[in-house]
């Protein structure tokens, strides 16, 4: 055979192996280098505009960070476990969701909500998405578990799901490992 032949064989072998290579990435799996760092703070209005949250307040507990938004259609998908989620972990006194409404109008969330359900936790209004870019959102939904000491554990791309505090936010809070 000649050389010719052999490098385009080499060629289409190699694009073969990293397509098979892409295969086995998560798409929704962004790396994030937060993980280990602590939470960036921030200090804004709430949805109902009549408090503003500051995270640092909640300094001592475990915090899910839940960035959403009333145009998307994952949140959508989301919001019935997360509703669930409030209501199974209401009784802890470790543990609370805050919501980040961002890159929205009051009216949209507002309407979501009433169409959806109001999971019944804080969310903070960021329609200029100040606090999405501090983060480095990409998207919605995308979650961040705090540890108690301001430190961020685990990021989450995509919708969180049933059994998803049982499998891996629990065992961070218990002081083991993700599943």
């Amino acid at each position: 055979m000649s050389s010719w032949k052999l490098a385009i064989m080499g060629v289409v072998l190699g694009i073969i192996a990293l397509f098979a290579m892409g295969l086995q990435n998560d798409p929704r799996d962004i790396p994030t280098p937060l993980i280990s760092k602590p939470a960036s703070d921030f200090s804004e209005p709430s949805l109902k505009g009549d408090a503003t949250i500051t995270l640092t307040d909640y300094r001592g507990k475990w915090v899910l960070l839940n960035f959403w938004g009333s145009w998307c259609i994952s949140c959508v998908a989301e919001h019935p476990y997360l509703i669930q989620l409030a209501d199974q972990v209401k009784d802890r006194d470790d543990f609370l969701i805050i919501g980040v409404d961002f890159k929205d109008t009051r009216e949209g969330a507002f309407r979501f909500l009433q169409r959806h359900g109001d999971p019944g936790y804080q969310h903070l209004f960021d329609p200029k998405q100040r606090v999405a870019i501090d983060w480095g959102v990409y998207g919605a939904p995308e979650s961040f578990l705090i540890d108690p000491t301001g430190i961020i554990r685990l990021k989450h791309t995509g919708p969180l799901y049933p059994g998803w505090f049982e499998k891996v936010a629990l065992p961070l809070i218990d002081g083991g490992a993700v599943q």
